[in-house]
């Protein structure tokens, strides 16, 4: 006799509720000595908020990304030689505090040389003392289209892709895992293929080669390198069905035409153009206009939506995208709150109206690099 199911209905069908707080072209200058311990403050609030009160996080699967440029060339980044014992190192470990957990290469990263992209993603036992004393980055830095094997500073920090983020800081990768609560999400990173007239990247390989971005089978054939990445990625990993890309593309009407040419990605953040994206309910800095809607909405290659999202950058806005994925791993548009989704401004009156105190490890770190 079959077990009596009388009331029995089918389950309904669940959603998985992703938060991705990000920035780009963070690239700290004097202005950062106020704006980077703001960023932290405004961040830390939206990972932590608690609206209904109930002792949790509203929002408890979050990433925490950026799309390249977290450094510059700049009195920020030269004073860190003194105070930290290397140039550039103050802006990692900036990076390291704040919780990034993957970055993509920008163009910026390689402007002093790959030597030095090494030095300050390595770490290091600067008074061969058997103690570190700079821990390098706490995460790995990402792009599909570079190969760094051609590259004697940075081929023996590249390890094997598909991995989980945290199990590799300190090194290079195309793409990786991020594992929040027992859910695979796939990052996968791209950096300009103009980098090579633009910046220092040694003897990294770019492709495509000769790009030009107002040429259409030139944008198809860099879709075709970040597509082999996801396509890997996904293939070692059935189980996922989500996946972030980090795009510095510098024009982001490069990446959205990416967003229509790539399948198996459902939200790409764009870097290297500074586009402010917003909506209606963001109060933005004063002088500040919003350059296109916050996401920007559009329909890949595979028909499923996908959603494009930027900031200005400088620390001056901390980017909140809060958005459903259906059962199947696709994004729900519909899903997207404008009063909790879009950028959020780093001033003094953004860091009230979310009630951020600012970090203090950030803190110490830039009334070091002041002095």
């Amino acid at each position: 006799m079959g077990r009596f199911t009388f009331g029995d209905s089918e389950p309904e069908p669940t959603t998985f509720t992703l938060q991705i707080l990000h920035a780009s072209d963070q690239e700290a200058g004097v202005p950062a000595l106020e704006d980077a311990p703001n960023f932290s403050a405004v961040l830390n609030a939206l990972k932590n908020e608690d609206a209904d009160g109930n002792g949790t996080a509203d929002y408890e699967n979050t990433l925490l990304l950026s799309s390249g440029d977290a450094y510059i060339p700049s009195p920020f980044f030269f004073a860190s030689e003194e105070v930290f014992g290397g140039q550039g190192r103050g802006d990692i470990l900036i990076q390291n505090e704040l919780g990034f957990q993957a970055i993509a290469f920008g163009n910026h990263e390689f402007d002093l040389g790959t030597g030095v992209v090494a030095d300050l993603l390595s770490p290091s036992d600067d008074n061969e003392d058997g103690v570190i004393d700079y821990p390098g980055a706490n995460f790995p830095y990402l792009s599909s289209n570079l190969d760094f094997s051609t590259d004697e500073d940075l081929a023996g920090l590249v390890k094997e892709d598909g991995q989980e983020a945290s199990e590799i800081p300190n090194s290079i990768a195309s793409n990786t895992i991020v594992t929040i609560n027992g859910e695979k999400i796939g990052v996968v990173g791209a950096t300009t293929p103009t980098l090579g007239s633009i910046s220092s990247p040694g003897d990294v390989t770019i492709l495509p080669e000769d790009f030009d971005a107002s040429n259409p089978d030139d944008i198809a054939a860099l879709a075709a390198e970040i597509q082999t990445s996801v396509d890997q990625l996904l293939a070692n990993n059935p189980d996922i069905n989500k996946v972030v890309l980090l795009s510095h593309m510098q024009q982001i009407a490069v990446e959205e035409q990416l967003a229509e040419l790539l399948t198996n990605v459902d939200i790409i953040m764009a870097g290297g153009s500074n586009t402010l994206l917003a909506d209606e309910t963001d109060r933005l800095r004063a002088g500040d206009e919003a350059e296109g809607a916050y996401p920007l909405l559009k329909t890949a290659a595979d028909g499923n939506p996908i959603a494009v999202v930027n900031t200005d950058g400088n620390y001056k806005y901390v980017g909140r995208l809060v958005v459903d994925f259906n059962q199947d791993g696709i994004i729900v548009p519909e899903s997207v709150d404008p009063t909790v989704s879009g950028a959020y401004a780093t001033d003094d009156e953004g860091v009230a109206a979310v009630n951020g105190t600012p970090d203090p490890e950030i803190v110490e770190i830039t009334d070091a690099l002041e002095e």
